[in-house]
């Protein structure tokens, strides 16, 4: 019976977490993303083409996804490139619209109205008016994208559809602005963003205007049919409709209806989530299945055993009944026959009833303990299906299997060979006598090799990228723990005969006795150290596995998320930080910054990812394991703070060479006698460039690059030298009123060159020295700044080549004074700026690398053209976000990254991508939400790490909810080892009994026959304990460092960590120990009931 119910327990407890495993993933996607998207391109606007089109993709839309279809939406929009023109001040737009002119771009949308709001006009109220060069439209525009285009209620717009003949004019009144009663709102698929602001793409501006369904096609598509459109379904499904046992189906469903559009329509999309969601479900599952299998094949091995084990004692208490039906004539064929068909009996009433067993104990023990997130008052459908009597009939014929076998052992020996194996007993089991053993042992080692080989039981498939089982490996931890048996009973008799050897010349009579009886009948005894050492296994290994595989995927939700709170979104930027910063309850912030990058000192192509964050604020945001890196994560972000760059220690020399606040013109002594003599002249141009106190870059243009002649005119001039001194040359240039306008502090913080023209510049070099400011407070012929050239103040920009350009302070290069600077460069000039700057920070920009790295590697890094050198201060396995597996990673501290690249190229980074917070503990992470909210908008994204995670706690494919079927299975084993005990017990005393009584007649007390049948047992609970404990940590460690695997083959990120739940673990020896106990006093009672006289009398 139990090995009935185990096997159908496993199988409606598989098809439950399928259940609820899907509900879980519909639940936890966006019904945006599960949505179907039926987009046909490039089709006529005329309206008897659209509606041919209309009923036609409808018909099959019906057709094929009708079972859970709640609603459709129609969206569509002119293609094509409709440049917009705007009626001037006096009068209506003429002429052609200009090359970079925006596109205008009306569409309609059904349901539009319903899900806006007018703020300012009203919707479109007049039909189309078609004229003889065109059509006139009334329109709504998004609030945010007629802000953009300076356009308001009343303003018009003029399309031109056809850029050869641009008298063609589509007139568009504006009568309206809206905006979306709920931009998070499922009616928006994607995002409202691309119908109420303007989309900027990388070769042009759209501009959205909404026209009503009939407009659009009475107008444009009457006037125009030749015009062509793409035309979107939005289809709303209702997932609830999807079950494990339709998901194939609705796959199937979903490539259909693609495949019957296509062939009415080519090139049609039929994009939706739901095909990726029911992949990853199936895939999911799969692996899922693989340790519920593992772990259920476990118990039904351990339960077969106790089947077989208990059959053995019986069957030696009841030999002499077996015996003697053998002496009066019976066969061994009749007596097996007698007793296999009382045992089938027994096998088909279990097979019968184990499987409603099963479901009873699924429904109301198990059911509650899978909670996936979604609607909580549905419950999950468990009902009788064929599957769960397969599996019940193929647990019952094993267990038949199991009671042939021991009949047929029963049955086999006569009256002389009981009597024989009673009076000396065997000391070898069968397997062993036959060296079977050894197969089996032969075989564990096939199939381990087997695995390490094909790296587990799950492989992914290079070609479809699928994930497979191979389900004759699974096998292999049943196997182990069947070699690990007979290691047992191979080593256990030699051991108790060392054992008794040195009892008799020690031990106490009593315990002499206890082990001179293990010594002289072992194999009951190594029976009962195998049964404990398979529950006490099972025990270990089911505290493991469900434990790591849930704590896995919480820290791969807190992995992924990055921040306590993530705030994402297209518009966000660095102002935003001013909004954080007045937020209540927000205990640290950073703004995230996240690009590609290409490393130059590496292979070529290598690419990283680059995360620049604030390293101050991470410590309080990020969830950090221990064993990422070697150093905390507060260790790693101290390495990311600013060291100080000058010799002399202050933070002012690093930012610049401070500027009189009066500063009239910035002059420059250049040597340029270091030229090549092919260096084409003019060929490149000096600049400087200027930090105000507000931190705005101001390029100045120093002048052209010419060869010095006595002839060089003096004066001021931005394009020729202002001054000549021999070789040297002065480069002057007026400093902007807007500069020092504010009359702030403005520093010199980079002397650069830029290439002319497409000329080569070969190696050479160009001192300089004697930096000169003129001011109106300062003397005519202008102050030199003293001290610029010091060592380590100033670094050369980075270049791309193999040679390095240099910086050096030499007494050559000076002018006046005791040294100057000499900027020297060894390979030809490119498009990136060439020269010195001071970086404002430490140098190279520190960085923490991923595990491809090394400390104190220095690399240059190019992002989006701009190059800077990073020096790789510490390095981490792992970091929040980023995953190592797929890409290397670098984290740099946002800050000085931002002003190195604006120093050197005068550019802003990239916009954060995205905000990661901290809240204060305790906190109403609600509020704090709302709050947020507020401030960035409705069209900003909001993640709570907290969410994250309980959803990923809550997965019942993952290891949520599994707790239940642990402790049910392990309470299964541990009340068979009880009985296993128990009924040992009273056999051992009755076969026993006439040893127990000699043992008595010679002198022994009651005491010492308890303490010697206590000896026994706790010997056997001793070894079988301890042996199965240590198995079972390293089964659980071998198995789960197999499936450290995604549902898409790709290794878990962060690397899963074994976690022991000892509770458990503790439970489970709690009452196997207990077990042992009882039967401890069990036999006790039974050797104390047994009467002397009596034995002695009718003992033989």
């Amino acid at each position: 019976m139990a090995a009935v119910t185990m096997m159908s327990v496993g199988v409606i407890y598989t098809r439950a977490l399928a259940e609820g495993g899907l509900k879980h993933m519909l639940a936890s996607t966006s019904p945006r993303v599960l949505n179907i998207h039926l987009i046909t391109q490039n089709r006529p606007l005329g309206p008897a083409d659209y509606q041919a089109l209309r009923s036609t993709v409808e018909e099959i839309a019906q057709a094929r996804m009708g079972f859970m279809l709640r609603a459709m939406e129609r969206y569509g929009f002119s293609q094509g490139n409709t440049r917009m023109m705007r009626p001037s001040a006096e009068g209506p737009a003429q002429g052609a619209p200009a090359l970079d002119a925006p596109t205008g771009r009306p569409f309609f949308l059904t349901g539009f109205q319903d899900h806006s709001e007018i703020v300012a006009g009203n919707w479109p109220q007049s039909g189309p008016a078609l004229h003889e060069k065109g059509v006139e439209l009334e329109a709504v525009m998004g609030e945010r994208a007629a802000k953009s285009m300076a356009l308001d209620v009343g303003s018009r717009v003029v399309l031109v559809p056809f850029l050869t003949d641009p008298e063609e004019r589509i007139g568009i009144t504006i009568v309206g602005l809206a905006v979306p009663t709920d931009p998070g709102e499922e009616y928006w698929m994607n995002s409202p963003l691309n119908f109420f602001d303007v989309v900027d793409t990388d070769d042009r501006i759209i501009v959205p205007f909404y026209v009503t369904e009939e407009s659009f096609f009475g107008g444009m598509g009457t006037k125009y049919p030749s015009l062509v459109g793409d035309f979107t379904w939005w289809l709303f499904l209702d997932t609830s409709m999807m079950n494990a046992s339709n998901v194939v189906s609705t796959r199937e469903a979903l490539r259909g209806l693609e495949s019957d559009v296509n062939q009415k329509f080519p090139r049609t999309l039929v994009l939706s989530g739901l095909k990726v969601t029911i992949k990853d479900f199936r895939r999911e599952l799969l692996l899922a299945q693989v340790p519920i299998f593992l772990f259920l094949s476990l118990v039904v091995l351990v339960i077969l055993y106790f089947l077989a084990l208990i059959m053995g004692l019986l069957a030696g208490a009841r030999y002499d009944e077996a015996a003697l039906l053998r002496s009066r004539g019976a066969s061994i064929l009749q007596v097996t026959g007698l007793l296999v068909f009382v045992e089938g009996i027994v096998a088909l009433a279990a097979m019968i009833a184990g499987p409603f067993l099963a479901l009873a104990i699924v429904r109301y023990l198990l059911l509650s303990t899978i909670n996936p997130i979604g609607d909580a008052e549905t419950t999950l459908p468990v009902g009788i299906s064929l599957d769960m009597f397969v599996m019940g009939a193929i647990g019952g014929v094993l267990a038949l299997l199991v009671l042939v076998g021991s009949s047929i052992n029963r049955a086999r020996p006569s009256m002389v060979e009981s009597l024989r194996d009673r009076a000396r007993p065997p000391t070898l089991p069968l397997l062993q006598r036959y060296y079977i053993d050894l197969v089996v042992l032969a075989a564990v080692v096939f199939v381990l090799w087997q695995i390490q080989g094909r790296e587990g039981f799950v492989v992914r498939d290079l070609a479809t990228k699928d994930v497979k089982v191979d389900l004759v490996l699974l096998v292999g931890p049943i196997l182990v723990l069947l070699g690990v048996a007979v290691v047992v009973m191979r080593v256990l008799p030699w051991l108790v005969r060392i054992m008794a050897w040195m009892g008799e010349r020690v031990a106490p009579a009593w315990a002499a006795f206890a082990l001179a009886r293990l010594a002289r009948d072992p194999i009951p005894y190594g029976a009962l150290v195998t049964i404990l050492m398979l529950s006490a296994a099972l025990g270990v290994f089911g505290a493991t596995f469900q434990a790591t595989l849930s704590l896995s995927q919480t820290e791969q939700a807190l992995y992924r998320a990055g921040g306590e709170v993530v705030i994402g979104g297209p518009n966000l930027s660095r102002s935003d930080v001013d909004k954080l910063a007045d937020t209540p309850f927000i205990r640290s912030f950073t703004p995230v910054v996240r690009v590609s990058a290409s490393l130059l000192d590496w292979l070529p192509g290598t690419s990283v990812t680059l995360l620049a964050v604030d390293p101050e604020a991470m410590v309080d945001i990020v969830w950090f394991r221990e064993d990422f890196a070697e150093e905390s994560l507060a260790g790693l972000m101290a390495t990311l703070r600013p060291l100080s760059f000058s010799p002399a220690g202050t933070d002012e020399d690093a930012l610049g060479i401070g500027l009189p606040n009066d500063a009239e013109s910035l002059g420059v002594w250049l040597n340029l006698s270091g030229l090549h003599e092919n260096t084409p002249l003019p060929g490149f141009n000096f600049w400087a460039r200027i930090v105000d106190s507000r931190g705005r870059m101001h390029n100045i243009f120093m002048g052209e690059i010419t060869r010095p002649s006595p002839n060089t005119p003096g004066g001021l001039g931005q394009n020729t030298p202002a001054g000549q001194d021999g070789s040297w040359t002065l480069f002057e240039a007026e400093i902007p009123e807007v500069v020092v306008a504010q009359g702030e502090q403005i520093r010199l913080v980079t002397l650069y060159f830029s290439r002319k023209s497409f000329s080569r510049i070969p190696p050479g070099r160009i001192m300089m020295d004697d930096i000169t400011v003129k001011s109106a407070s300062g003397p005519p012929e202008g102050l030199v700044v003293e001290g610029y050239e010091g060592p380590g103040r100033w670094v050369p920009l980075v270049n791309r080549g193999q040679v390095l350009d240099q910086v050096e302070y030499t007494p050559q290069a000076a002018r006046s004074g005791t040294r100057g600077l000499v900027f020297s460069w060894g390979e030809q000039f490119g498009e990136s700026p060439r020269g010195i700057l001071m970086p404002g920070g430490s140098f190279p920009l520190p960085a923490v690398g991923g595990p491809d790295f090394n400390i104190g590697d220095i690399i240059r890094v190019k992002v989006q053209g701009h190059l800077f050198p990073i020096i790789i201060r510490e390095t981490t396995n792992f970091f929040p976000s980023v995953d190592p597996t797929n890409k290397n990673f670098l984290i740099l501290p946002i800050e000085q990254y931002r002003q190195y690249v604006r120093r050197a190229y005068n550019v802003n980074i990239d916009d954060p991508g995205a905000f990661w917070l901290s809240l204060v503990p305790g906190v109403d992470r609600e509020q704090v939400l709302t709050s947020v909210a507020e401030r960035f908008g409705s069209f900003a994204s909001y993640r709570d790490r907290n969410v994250l995670v309980e959803t990923a706690q809550r997965n019942p494919l993952t290891g949520g909810g599994w707790n239940g079927l642990t402790i049910l299975s392990l309470s299964a084993i541990t009340l068979a080892v009880l009985l296993t005990l128990i009924i040992h017990a009273v056999v051992a005393i009755h076969t026993g009994r006439i040893d127990l009584t000699v043992a008595r007649a010679l002198g022994f007390s009651r005491v010492q026959i308890f303490l010697s049948l206590a000896l026994e047992r706790v010997m056997v609970a001793a070894i079988g304990l301890g042996v199965g404990t240590a198995v079972g940590v390293w089964l659980g460690r071998w198995v789960l460092g197999f499936l450290d695997i995604t549902s898409r083959g790709r290794p878990v990120v962060p690397p899963m960590v074994l976690v022991v739940q000892e509770w458990l673990v503790a439970l489970v020896l709690f009452g196997l120990v207990a077990a042992s106990l009882l039967a401890i006093l069990v036999a006790a009672v039974s050797a104390h009931r047994l009467r002397l006289a009596d034995v002695l009398r009718t003992g033989e």
